[in-house]
Formats: C-alpha cells, structure tokens, sequence
C-alpha cells in the first residue's frame, strides 16, 4: 500500500467562503515504508472550466453524427502555493503540516483581445461563485479548491488529492429594500376607443370642427415600476400606473381593469472555449413562471400606481446564481412582465422586458435590521368561531343496553379525544362535553 495523502481543512465542511476569508488546515501524510521523497507542497487554485464538441464537416460524406471534435479551455482565475517538505528519506510514520492561504479579491490574471477575441474578458474582476451546469455540447465549471501533491524519487508517479472549497461572493452595497426603477412604455401607448373606428369614421374627425380628443376616447401610456438589482429573499416591487394624455373634459372616466398577470425570469447562460479563430460558444436560455394569474377584475385609476404582487419573493435555492461575467463564462437574467388590461369590453396585453441582475444573498450576519413600525403583508386567517350544536340527539342507550361501569382503557381514550365524535352518530363532540359526559346509574326492569 502506498503513501496516504490528504487534506484537512480547520473549518467545517459546509462552510461557504467569501471574499478575503481565510482558509487553512492541515496537510497529512501516512507512510508505511521508508520513501524518497522529492517535494510535498500544496495549491490553492481557482478554475474555470469549460467543454463543448462539434461536429467535423468531412467533404463527400453525408453522415456527420459519427465523428465529434472536443473543446476545452482551462482558465485559471489565481493559483498561490506553499512548499511544505524538501527533497528528503522519510521514514514510516505519519506526519502533517500546516498551511494558510486566502481568498483574493480580484483575479489574477490578464489576457490579450488580439489572443482570444472581443468577448474575452481580459481585465482583472471579482471572483465568480461556484458554479457549475451542464451545456448543450458539454459543461461550464467555477471551481476553487486546495490541491496536495507529493512528487517522489526515481521513476514513481506523483500523488495528488483535492479539497473543494465552496465559494460565494460578498455583496457591496447591503440594502434592505432594492431601489424601484420606472419605465414608461411609450412604443405601447393604447387607444382603446379608436381601434373600433373605420378610417372614414378617422378622417371625418379630421375635418370637423369638434375636438377630436373627445371622438378619440383616452390614449392611455402605462408605466411599469421595477426593480433592476434584487438579492435572494428580497420582495421583488412590481407596480403599473396608468396616464390618460387626452383626457375628456366633462365626460364621465371610465376605468381600466387590470385583467391578467404573468411573471418570467428568463436565465442566460453562455459557455465558450478554443481560441479567436475557433471559439465555440454554447448559450443555454431557460424561462421560469413565476407568477400566472387570470380574471383579477381589479380597477386601474388614472394617475395611481398600483401594486401588482404582494409577497413576491426570490426564492434563494440552487438555481439561483448571481450575475456575474468572467474570462469564459456568463450567467445574465431577464425579468419579462405581461400584463393583460381590459376597457370598455376592449383587451390589451402590455408586455415589458427589462435586465434583472442578481446580486449575490446576504449573510445573515450582515442582514440589515428590520424596522419596528413595519409590519409584514400578511393575509390572516379567519379567527376560530365554535359551532352551534346539532339539533339531531343521539338515541337514549341507557333504554336499549345495560351500561356497565368501569374504567376506560387508555387506548379507548386516546381514540376518542383525537377523533372527537361519536362513530355511531357522525356528530362532532366538543371537547368539553366529553370530558362532562357521564352516566347515572338507573335499575334495569325487566319486561
């Protein structure tokens, strides 16, 4: 049996580490014979991985399914390293070492445009979380890891071990509630009145005299109110408001009714590798429903802003990546609203799509404390109202059968609390009137 090689880190397991933390541990090495070693250091690295296959176009031949050409690229975000042991006669036994190394805050490494093409991202930037997701021809990994290697004397072959470390990024700017933005949607400007108007009906308008505001109906701009930047957990605001530019003067308004409401995050992925001349890319689109609903029948003033969801939350599982743009990889998202309208019988559908950017979720040691005056919208439910009692009596059984008293056993007891009704009656019983319930004792006549 060879050397046992491996890698103790001091934090546990689980841990996610953030920029600038430390990470340190021991380095073990078990011998069970004498050894020549060479050299025991350690790394701390910092990938990014990706692969794809295409498939190879051969002239004159029809089937191209059978011959697939790999690509693969292996970036290295940072790479530090600690030289633990010399070149050395070790004698069997089981030794460790120490090391301490920490997670940077930029990355290391700066590549040439003219090398690797425009879409490379040459400069240096914060480290991406660890990701990892399977593409159309291949995969796209960000990994950070501590990796041992002992490279012994003679013609033996170097032993190596990994330890992953997983990797989140810390957020810069901690705010409780994210900023709204407002985008006024003027290339949907709606006029409900006069899609019903024949063009005779259009340019009679032109040339009379009356106001052709009035004949037009309402030209009604909607707003959506959005937010651009959103962390796990956060509530995502979503407001509509509506404008009516040529309002009636002395005529009754009428409303719009806000009929339907449907919700997307749509995912971007992008993986690339190979150099300028030959750079692949695979682009990975995924939409997610958020939200879907129909006949809400809620009014829509003029001049109001709405709310559109109470309660809509990003819900902070594995999926839920942030932003972010390294040397090979991009993972992006879009936030895609349809809203459904209805005036005067007449439908309309306003439909917006605008960049959400994930920002990384916020350790519970930096969350922000709540206010003491705000107070969470929550739909309560109903208070507890007891029942009347039933009008329907069960029949006198002390008349039918003779009622022997005793003690209950306690599986009868059990029974009867937890169901709270009688099997034969289908009444239910409050709990009061059990624990009072009781019999007299009554001579039985014979007949």
């Amino acid at each position: 049996m060879g050397p046992d090689l491996r890698i103790l880190v001091d934090d546990d397991s689980a841990r996610v580490y953030r920029r600038g933390d430390k990470v340190t541990g021991r380095v073990v090495l078990g011998l069970e014979s004498e050894e020549d070693i060479a050299a025991l250091k350690i790394s701390f690295l910092g990938t990014c991985t990706t692969t794809t296959t295409r498939p190879v176009y051969t002239p004159h031949e029809a089937d191209v399914t059978q011959s697939m050409q790999r690509y693969q690229e292996r970036v290295q975000l940072f790479q530090f390293e600690q030289d633990l042991l010399a070149e050395c006669m070790l004698a069997p036994n089981k030794e460790s070492w120490t090391f301490d190394f920490k997670f940077p805050e930029l990355t290391s490494l700066r590549f040439s445009r003219w090398q690797h093409g425009s879409k490379y991202l040459k400069s240096s930037h914060p480290l991406p979380p660890s990701f990892q997701t399977n593409t159309s021809g291949g995969q796209a990994v960000i990994s950070y890891f501590l990796r041992a290697t002992l490279l012994r004397g003679g013609t033996q072959d170097p032993i190596e071990t990994q330890e992953l470390l997983p990797y989140h990024p810390t957020p810069e700017d901690i705010q409780l509630e994210p900023k709204i933005h407002l985008r006024v949607l003027y290339a949907q400007i709606w006029k409900p009145l006069s899609e019903s108007r024949t063009p005779f009906d259009k340019a009679l308008s032109k040339l009379s005299c009356r106001n052709s505001a009035r004949s037009n109906g309402p030209r009604i701009v909607p707003t959506l109110h959005h937010p651009e930047m959103i962390a796990p957990g956060q509530n995502i605001p979503l407001y509509i408001s509506l404008e009516d530019t040529q309002p009636a003067p002395q005529q009754p308004v009428s409303q719009c009714i806000l009929d339907s409401l449907t919700v997307k995050i749509s995912t971007h992925t992008t993986s690339m590798c190979g150099q300028s001349a030959s750079a692949p890319e695979d682009i990975m689109v995924r939409h997610v429903t958020c939200l879907s609903k129909t006949n809400m029948a809620k009014p829509l003033p003029f001049g109001t802003k709405h709310k559109l969801a109470n309660n809509f939350r990003l819900v902070d599982d594995a999926e839920c990546v942030p932003s972010f743009k390294t040397y090979t990889i991009t993972r992006r998202y879009d936030l895609n609203v349809s809203i459904g309208l209805k005036y005067e019988g007449r439908d309309f559908t306003i439909r917006c799509r605008t960049l959400l950017e994930i920002l990384p979720r916020i350790p519970r040691e930096l969350m922000p404390t709540m206010p003491e005056d705000e107070v969470a919208e929550i739909d309560p439910l109903p208070l507890y109202k007891p029942r009347e009692p039933s009008r329907e009596f069960a029949p006198h059984y002390e008349s039918l059968y003779e009622l022997e008293r005793g003690s209950s056993s306690e599986a009868s007891l059990v029974y009867t609390r937890s169901r709270g009704s009688s099997w034969m009656s289908n009444v239910s019983t409050p709990a009061s009137e059990m624990e009072e319930m009781g019999f007299e004792e009554r001579p039985i006549q014979d007949p």
